[in-house]
């Protein structure tokens, strides 16, 4: 029944579509399959942290890409910047109808369900993007025909607008906690109580939650209230499910809402952000560990 489902599917998609000439009317396209989010630096996609800027290209670059290929770059600017991207003229991805092939797509933050800001395939280079915030997601994706030599990217960091005279942030003071435990509170009174920041200093906070091996974390908010409610860029808090990698983020609060969380690792990670003018950003989370007996 399912296979016959999925052929309705597919057979009903081919009605759908609009009318395409040459070969790409007549292309069966295979999937591409890895889906697994940013990969490490050296293989098919990068995290780019470089401070300076730098470059990255399409796999075998300026040659042909290889066939079922799915790249994810994730670029990184410091806090109060933007980013500045520009591809290279000696350009060529596999051309079709809306780019539902072969194509880049860049997004407008570091997940790829951020806000679009395009999707490109063809021969003429895409034209220059700036984010709006400190984070882009450029996601290359190949099938399995009609390779073309791909694209290489040059990045730099440029301030943010939104911030224009406060000039860039000093050195942020080094503030890590660890926990654990079958229960207990992560509070952002600790920064000020263990000296780890002056009551002017920005920050940028984490709090360790270990669990025992197999448990789970649920997190629950007691207090909270961000000082610029609304204004991501200047104060938030954050929870991680397993590590503090942006991959990991399980919510982002910087309204005047925040809601509990059920972690489904033995890790969770709790971050707070806050810049000079956010310091009386204030949370209280209960944190309760247990082993999920299912």
């Amino acid at each position: 029944m399912a296979f016959q489902l999925l052929l309705f599917i597919a057979f009903a998609t081919y009605l759908m579509a609009p009318e395409l000439t040459g070969a790409t009317a007549t292309k069966t396209k295979t999937q591409v399959t890895n889906n697994s989010g940013v990969t490490p630096s050296g293989q098919c996609g990068a995290w780019v942290k470089e401070p300076e800027g730098g470059h990255f290209t399409s796999p075998n670059y300026p040659e042909k890409y290889p066939p079922e290929r799915e790249c994810i770059y994730i670029i990184e600017a410091s806090p109060r910047q933007c980013i500045d991207l520009f591809f290279d003229e000696k350009y060529s991805i596999e051309p079709s109808w809306d780019c539902k092939f072969d194509h880049i797509e860049v997004r407008d933050g570091p997940f790829g369900f951020s806000p679009i800001i395009g999707r490109y395939c063809g021969r003429e280079s895409p034209m220059y993007v700036r984010s709006s915030g400190r984070y882009l997601y450029i996601k290359f994706v190949a099938d399995g025909e009609l390779e073309a030599i791909g694209f290489s990217a040059r990045y730099n960091f440029t301030p943010d607008p939104e911030f224009k005279g406060l000039g860039e942030l000093p050195a942020l003071p080094f503030c890590e906690f660890e926990l654990s435990g079958p229960e207990g509170f992560v509070e952002s009174t600790q920064i000020t109580r263990e000296k780890r920041a002056l009551p002017t200093e920005a920050v940028d906070c984490r709090w360790y939650v270990r669990a025992p091996p197999r448990a789970k974390i649920y997190m629950r908010f007691l207090e909270y209230e961000m000082h610029n409610s609304n204004e991501c860029k200047r104060n938030f808090v954050a929870i991680y499910d397993g590590s503090s990698s942006v991959e990991h983020l399980k919510n982002k609060f910087c309204s005047t809402v925040a809601n509990d969380v059920m972690l489904t690792s033995s890790l969770g990670v709790v971050r707070l952000w806050a810049d000079e003018g956010s310091r009386k950003s204030k949370f209280k989370i209960l944190f309760t560990t247990f082993l999920d007996r299912k």
